[in-house]
């Protein structure tokens, strides 16, 4: 089985709201599980022959695939908690994890309620730019894509961003989420166990992974470096 990576989140900062320096993006698939986001320039692609059927065909499922994923999440446009914590779901087009965990949530009625009855859930795609209203602390601000983007130190996607009621970070969980780990850390939001815990001395992500142990799922604690990461099997 694959590998999921559990990285801490960069401590927000607001300062950087207004800095449209973050380049355009594009998706490169990674060897793991995750798809890199990294600069145009630094993609070099090889060219293929254009099927235009196929590329209809994928181009209608894709379309049909993020439909369904818009009936659980919310509108992007206001980006708030409404009295629940919230859920950012980073996600980019032809990469094929996200499509993965779109699948899953579309398809598994059990995720799917779970996400629409605890949280507050967005999905914001990263390799488009648009205009968001959203609320930090309590206090709404104009920001564009590339910005939250940026202010999340969003590197590969999916990404998932899990935040409190007041719109305070309280972890992020890179790469494709499988189903049962997915409810769990729905789980861990719901009961609060994040509580009184230091994010930036890693206790969230160790009661998170005391958390995940309880529930049956498997996790092997890595190196420690600046931050605390996790991974899954």
């Amino acid at each position: 089985m694959k590998k999921i990576l559990i990285s801490s989140l960069v401590v927000l900062s607001l300062s950087g709201c207004g800095d449209n320096k973050v380049e355009a993006k594009k998706v490169v698939v990674d060897k793991n599980v995750t798809a890199k986001i990294v600069p145009q320039t630094q993609k070099k692609e090889v060219a293929k022959p254009f099927n235009p059927t196929l590329e209809l065909k994928k181009s209608k499922k894709e379309s049909e695939l993020l439909s369904k994923t818009y009936l659980i999440f919310k509108d992007g446009a206001k980006i708030a908690p409404e009295g629940k914590p919230m859920l950012i779901v980073f996600g980019q087009s032809n990469d094929p994890y996200t499509t993965k965990l779109q699948e899953d949530i579309v398809n598994n009625n059990k995720l799917a309620k779970s996400i629409k009855d605890n949280l507050t859930p967005f999905y914001i795609n990263a390799s488009e730019n648009k205009m968001h209203k959203f609320m930090h602390n309590n206090e709404l601000m104009d920001v564009d894509t590339k910005t939250l983007v940026s202010i999340y130190g969003i590197h590969s996607t999916p990404t998932l961003i899990f935040i409190d009621e007041s719109g305070k970070s309280i972890f992020a969980v890179p790469g494709y989420m499988p189903p049962k780990q997915f409810l769990a850390t729905i789980d861990f939001v719901k009961e609060k166990k994040y509580l009184g815990k230091d994010r930036k001395k890693g206790e969230v992500y160790e009661a998170l992974r005391e958390y995940y142990i309880s529930k049956g799922i498997k996790v092997k604690k890595a190196k420690k470096w600046e931050s605390y990461f996790y991974y899954l099997f």
